[in-house]
Order: C-alpha cells, then sequence, then structure tokens
C-alpha cells in the first residue's frame, strides 16, 4: 500500500508540472518599460529633510 501512496503522490507531481507549463504559454507576456534609465527621488514624505542620492555605485542620504 506504501507504494501505491509513493506512485499517487509522484503521479500527481508530474500531472501539477504539465499543467503549469501547458498554463504557461496561455498568459501573456509582461515587459518593463523601454526607454532607457528613469530618474527616482527617495524622500522623506513627512519631513522633506533627507532624500538618498547616487554617488558611482553606492548610495547616500542628503540633507536638505
Amino acid at each position: 500500500m506504501k507504494t501505491d501512496l509513493y506512485t499517487k503522490a509522484v503521479l500527481t507531481v508530474i500531472a501539477l508540472s504539465l499543467a503549469t507549463i501547458a498554463l504557461q504559454h496561455a498568459l501573456p507576456s509582461a515587459f518593463a518599460q523601454s526607454g532607457g534609465i528613469q530618474k527616482i527621488a527617495i524622500c522623506d514624505a513627512v519631513f522633506s529633510a533627507s532624500c538618498v542620492g547616487v554617488s558611482g555605485d553606492a548610495l547616500k542620504v542628503v540633507s536638505k
């Protein structure tokens, strides 16, 4: 009986995997916005006293 439970579990995993592969092509693909780099500012919403700036490869907090 233990073999029967193992076989059912393996066949269930295989069936779910095949269903996932089949449904993958039915859903439309999503793409990110193209058009280059977009500049954003991360600031404190309450005080607007400090923002995050980019300096080379690092982020730094800039006080206004």
